[in-house]
């Protein structure tokens, strides 16, 4: 008991604050009649809970490193448990999975892991021999908890099941240990845990608290669900952005778990759900999963039952998203059960009934659910590993339903990008191929067409026959469609509710989130190919004797380089128009170093190396600035000089925490430049003079006050460049508020005219029509015909109005739209012709000359049966959405993902991207959040592009001497 004492003390957490005040009057209300351990047996020489924290289970919330302390001290005491850290947090704490079995269990887990790796992949092992192994092999759990870090009973409840396994000497729990092996992830968000932890303590008072409403409970911006910067890791599983994640994914994949638990909280006056969810369900979900997911969900309602506990499951829990954890592992094999326990965080909530929840009950939720399922699964051992292992098999199976089918990604040059794509299929576990020589067959695109293709060496290949081939489709088909039935209720409940029944984004396709070109193939892995594995590019030192140094402009890369260098004080400039230098062809965009411009030669391969280095891309030396023929040389106008972006963050107040974290991360980590972040309640108190870009992320309720508005447009006006996105970015397009020649609907309405010509103004500006003729004639024609409708056959305003307030019903949760680029702005560096754009419940704007509009929604396409735009008396206007066609093109628009038609013709010829000069400075706007939960890759290069290179492109800055 000493031990136990003095490790209290070391760790700091023996008493609650205001201990010392004397106790508080009895609270029987708070009192939970029932302890969380009773029962059991335990063995004594295991230290308790409550020796180790100081305190009762549930009395308040165990923090991280409590935790940590908690899970260590056990390893040690038993040889039950053995404790492993998977990952470390951007703040530097450890993430653990708890392993709890017998002693021989834990003394050959590399074998039992090595075991499952074989049944994992029955490629690898005879099926005598897997049928062997299989009677050989314990079963494997995953239970994992509190991935939001105000989420706050699954942790403790963590805690509680780890005692109760290690100490019990209960007959049943021997005998689930003897044939299982149950990992534990008791803490998964340890930054958020710790930032829920804080608060908590600064709001813990003498009395308790039992309101749900009080600071206590509700916590304050950015609350505590989420990472350091901000990220849900809750939908990380499938993109693997954070190290959280990519551990996690790493360790739990690892050991092809047959039961996956994922512990949750949910609004505080709810009571408690588990799996499994309703309709949607993804498509690739193993269908001999779904009665097991019911069978665990029998046993759970079982156990509660028995306590008389309320519980229900389905309802608002949906299927269709495959980034939750229980989906992720579902796709992989497991049974996985989501809980969803009434929020409480510590003391207890007052419910609508007059009766408390109290934190102990909870806890005591969480661990009875946990028991139930792990019996469950011991119960069924021999059935379910025997179906894991047929999963398999079907995925890997020549007359397998992914037999004949494989997914292309083609390589453009941008490496870093291709870099990305192949680390995060080798995270998953997924198979990556390279041709090594052409290939002719029938592919379709990211738009649905078929046709003959010739792909070339170096296109990446992805077979979906292999182990993991079920979530090779979810990550990787173009376009999965929901079932009749579902589009039916989603439809009911949008026209009688104004509500969706969809949880979550309805698209996630990796090639569309990363912008890479990519094509479905009916076929099979061909034979001319060679596995794939993550490359580096080779570090070549520079001497800074050449007469400049290029990254190229294709690689997300070459961003960070030029940041990275103007930091450290070097000159750099960007290209913009394709060039050829030294017999070597460099995309716009790129980068160029130059001597002339940095005459240090030992500070310039200095930095030249180290930021190479950093960003394992590697510059190419230039001895001449001669472009040859057309293309620009090297003094010419055509390399702009780019100034260092100083920049600011607005942040709190009614700035979206998400958004501020994607915008956060990409500077802090991405990027990897200073940045300042800035309080929206201080903004009046601040010296925009420092700054010389500010970033207003989307909003999720208010609005910047007037004179905020006037202060920040000011600054613009001297010449800082301003982004703003999705409702920041909606009330710059107000009258007055920023931008002169953007709106968002409905103000749009009142001057579609005046849009309907800018947006047939760009398309003839790329058309490839015959010129000669009707330019060198002599005569002046008469049948000439403007390019716009000679009768503009809108309704009237009120009309349109009421048409929007419709069409606005059914915006997407997060759909992947087609947009054309303009690929002669600085904007687009990087960019291809046609990039994907995840768009949700976002502001619709339109743009006309004189601002810019580098991105705008929709993809045109031959049309020949289609008439011209410019209608005469006795033609109707070919309209998509809002504005006219150009002449003989139609418009895609939807890509993947649930796009209802009313939705498509209120977002056609939207526009995602804008730029307008204010005085000497400009305002960016992006219509939706062009960094989704750090994986939108395609879209997160236009707004890089526009933090870095806004300075030095956009807007006029002074000369200085």
């Amino acid at each position: 008991m000493r031990a136990m004492q003095t490790l209290v003390a070391i760790i700091g957490f023996g008493s609650i604050p205001f201990a010392a005040l004397g106790e508080t009057a009895a609270e029987p209300d708070l009192e939970y009649p029932v302890p969380i351990l009773a029962g059991a047996n335990y063995d004594p020489d295991i230290p308790t809970l409550e020796s180790l924290l100081g305190f009762s289970v549930g009395k308040r919330i165990a923090a991280p490193a409590e935790i940590e302390a908690v899970i260590n001290a056990y390893a040690k005491a038993s040889s039950r448990v053995a404790v492993f850290e998977y990952a470390r947090s951007y703040e530097g704490r450890g993430l653990y999975y708890v392993a709890i079995s017998t002693p021989a269990n834990i003394a050959r887990l590399d074998e039992i892991r090595g075991g499952w790796a074989k049944i994992g992949d029955p490629r690898e092992i005879e099926p005598d021999d897997a049928d062997e192994l299989l009677q050989q092999l314990p079963a494997v759990a995953w239970m994992a908890y509190s991935i939001h870090g105000n989420e706050t009973s699954g942790a403790d409840a963590a805690l509680a099941l780890a005692y109760h396994l290690a100490a019990a000497r209960d007959p049943q729990v021997e005998a689930l240990l003897r044939d299982t092996v149950v990992l534990i992830d008791p803490m998964m968000n340890p930054d958020g845990r710790h930032r829920t932890s804080e608060q908590l303590a600064q709001h813990r008072g003498r009395q308790r608290n039992i309101d749900d409403q009080s600071l206590l409970h509700t916590g304050y911006w950015p609350w505590g669900r989420t990472n350091h910067y901000l990220f849900d890791l809750n939908r990380d599983w499938i993109y693997g952005v954070n190290p959280e994640s990519r551990g996690r994914i790493a360790a739990a994949g690892g050991w092809n778990p047959l039961l996956f638990v994922d512990a949750h909280e949910m609004g505080a006056q709810d009571t408690y759900l588990f799996s499994p969810p309703r309709d949607p369900h993804n498509p690739n979900f193993p269908p001999s999963l779904g009665p097991w997911v019911e069978r665990f969900a029998e046993d759970q309602a079982r156990a509660f039952d028995a306590n008389h506990w309320p519980y229900y499951t389905g309802e608002w829990n949906e299927g269709w998203y495959p980034g939750y954890s229980n989906a992720w592992a579902g796709l992989r094999g497991a049974v996985g059960m989501l809980y969803e326990q009434a929020s409480v965080d510590e003391d207890g909530i007052l419910r609508a009934d007059g009766s408390v929840l109290t934190y102990s009950q909870a806890i005591h939720h969480q661990f009875v659910s946990s028991l139930a399922n792990l019996q469950t699964l011991h119960a069924n051992a021999d059935q379910l590993k025997r179906n894991f292992l047929e999963i398999r098999r079907a995925a890997v199976g020549a007359n397998g339903p992914y037999a004949r089918r494989s997914f292309a990604i083609l390589a453009d040059g941008n490496q870093g990008r291709i870099e990305r794509f192949v680390d995060l299929m080798q995270l998953q576990g997924i198979e990556v191929y390279r041709l090594t020589q052409p290939l002719m067959t029938r592919a379709r695109d990211q738009l649905g067409r078929t046709s003959s293709v010739r792909l070339p060496v170096g296109t990446l290949l992805v077979p979906n026959r292999q182990p993991e081939a079920n979530l090779v489709a979810t990550l990787l088909e173009f376009d999965p469609r929901m079932p009749e039935e579902t589009l039916k209720k989603e439809r009911r409940e949008l026209l009688m509710r104004n509500d969706s029944r969809l949880y979550d984004v309805t698209s996630w396709n990796i090639s569309m989130m990363f912008g890479l070109e990519a094509l479905e193939l009916p076929i099979a892995l061909p034979q001319q190919v060679e596995p794939v594995s993550t490359t580096i590019a080779a570090q070549v030192a520079v001497d800074g004797t050449a007469l400049a140094y290029v990254f190229d402009g294709r690689d997300d890369r070459s961003v960070a380089a030029a940041a990275r260098l103007a930091v450290r004080g070097l000159t750099a400039r960007v290209g913009e128009k394709e060039f050829t230098l030294d017999g070597t062809a460099f995309a716009r965009g790129s980068v160029v170093v130059t001597r002339y411009d940095n005459r240090d030669e030992q500070e310039l391969a200095g930095a030249i190396n180290a930021v190479a280095a950093q960003l394992k891309i590697a510059p190419t030396a230039i001895t001449s600035g001669w472009g040859p023929g057309d293309a620009p040389d090297l003094g010419g106008g055509y390399f702009v000089r780019l100034t260092a972006p100083t920049i600011a963050v607005l942040a709190r107040g009614g700035i979206r925490p998400y958004d501020y974290g994607n915008v956060w991360k990409l500077l802090d980590q991405d990027i990897g430049i200073r940045h300042s972040q800035i309080d929206e309640a201080l903004l009046a108190e601040t010296d925009l003079r420092r700054y010389n870009v500010l970033v207003l992320p989307d909003r999720w309720q208010g609005e910047l006050d007037s004179a905020a508005v006037e202060r920040i447009n000011d600054w613009v006006a001297a010449g800082g460049t301003l982004i703003a996105i999705g409702q920041s970015a909606a009330q710059l397009a107000q009258p007055d508020q920023g931008v002169d020649a953007v709106r968002a609907l409905p103000q749009a309405l009142e001057e579609l005219q005046t849009f309907e010509l800018a947006v047939l103004r760009e398309a003839m500006a790329d058309q490839d029509t015959r010129l000669g003729d009707s330019v060198w004639s002599h005569g002046v024609t008469t049948d000439y015909r403007f390019p716009w409708p000679a009768d503009a056959d809108w309704p009237e305003i009120e009309e349109l109005q009421k048409r929007d307030d419709w069409l606005k019903l059914f915006m997407p949760q997060g759909a992947f739209v087609a947009a054309r680029v303009d690929t002669e702005h600085w904007l687009s560096f990087g960019s291809p012709a046609t990039l994907p754009v995840l768009y949700g419940n976002a502001p619709v704007l339109f743009s006309a000359p004189p601002a810019e509009t580098p991105v705008r929604l929709g993809a045109y396409r031959p049309a020949a049966d289609a008439q011209s735009s410019a209608a005469g008396e006795d033609e109707a206007v070919r309209r998509a959405g809002w504005l006219a066609l150009p002449d003989e093109q139609g418009l895609d628009l939807r890509m993947s993902g649930l796009l209802w038609p009313e939705a498509a013709q209120r977002m056609a010829h939207g526009a995602y991207l804008v730029r307008e000069t204010v005085g000497d400075g400009q305002i960016i706007l992006f219509a939706a959040p062009p960094s989704f939960r750090g994986a939108t890759l395609g879209t997160m290069r236009l707004l890089a592009n526009a933090l870095v290179y806004g300075p030095g492109f956009g807007s006029s800055q002074a000369i200085r001497p």
